[in-house]
């Protein structure tokens, strides 16, 4: 089904980017941060009368599911039911959420006129603390006990 040079990438993407790494959450997430971030500057320009906070909120929500799902294919892995997983990601997301709406609130009174500059560092702070609490609690992932989808990676 793949071709060799197909599965000589994966094999060395796996090594590279393990999964469960840092480095692979931020390849997923700067999948989904794009996605959001494109989303809440255009909001912005869009609607430029309503609160940056609300704005980041609404994003923040609606690709928060998106990356629930990003996270579980190719972050981690599916060894963790979907019925466990999604719940447990849902208080992750919603202090996210408040948190980063808070922070970036506060970024936007003190430098309102570089707001866009200051979403991004935003986000890879909250990022960092979104991954390890994802890892630990949610997907409960451990690089050391071998998984279904890890089978490639043995040996």
């Amino acid at each position: 089904m793949w071709s060799p040079m197909t599965t000589d990438f994966i094999g060395f993407h796996d090594r590279v980017v393990p999964r469960g790494s840092l480095g692979r959450f931020a390849l997923a997430g700067a999948f989904n941060s794009s996605i959001f971030y494109a989303a809440w500057t255009i909001s912005m320009f869009l609607l430029p009368k309503t609160d940056v906070r609300i704005l980041w909120g609404i994003f923040w929500g609606l690709t928060g599911v998106l990356a629930h799902f990003v996270h579980r294919m190719y972050t981690f892995d599916g060894h963790k039911s979907l019925a466990w997983t999604f719940p447990a990601a849902i208080p992750v997301y919603i202090g996210s959420l408040v948190g980063s709406s808070m922070t970036i609130g506060w970024l936007s009174e003190k430098y309102p006129n570089q707001i866009e500059w200051m979403g991004v560092p935003n986000m890879l702070c909250w990022g960092v603390l979104i991954w390890l609490v994802m890892r630990v609690f949610v997907f409960q992932y451990s690089g050391s006990i071998p998984h279904a989808s890890q089978g490639d990676q043995m040996g």
